[in-house]
């Protein structure tokens, strides 16, 4: 009997190995997988800073300036183009709408208030 129960206890000890052996294999595996995402990761990163810098380069205004010079044959613009600060107009009066409105009521609605409420609010502390 008692050699029965030692036979049982190794086989038992013996799965359980297998069984850590299975744990540790498969985090190896997803410890690879994370580490081939970081790669990858860090690759596509260097991808969009080198595409980032040669937009800078191929957006520079000097470069654009020198391509429009050498390929679309454009004459320089003259300042007088564009007219003179005289022919303008005036900037319109910045109107109130609330004061049109109460101007444009009849005077026996017209409301005037001679003096302002002197009731103290909840904000204002007595001094």
């Amino acid at each position: 009997m008692l050699r029965l129960l030692h036979c049982l206890i190794v086989m038992g000890l013996i799965a359980c190995a297998g069984y850590v052996y299975d744990i540790k294999y498969r985090a190896t595996g997803e410890a690879q997988q994370a580490q081939k995402l970081r790669n990858e990761i860090r690759a596509e990163k260097d991808r969009i800073a080198a595409a980032r810098a040669e937009w800078g380069k191929l957006a520079s205004p000097d470069r654009i300036q020198d391509l429009a010079a050498r390929h679309l044959k454009m004459k320089s613009i003259e300042p007088s183009r564009f007219g003179s600060i005289a022919n303008l107009p005036m900037r319109p009066k910045a109107g109130d709408p609330i004061g049109d409105i109460l101007q444009s009521l009849p005077p026996d609605v017209q409301v005037k208030n001679e003096s302002p409420d002197q009731t103290p609010t909840g904000s204002v502390g007595e001094q």
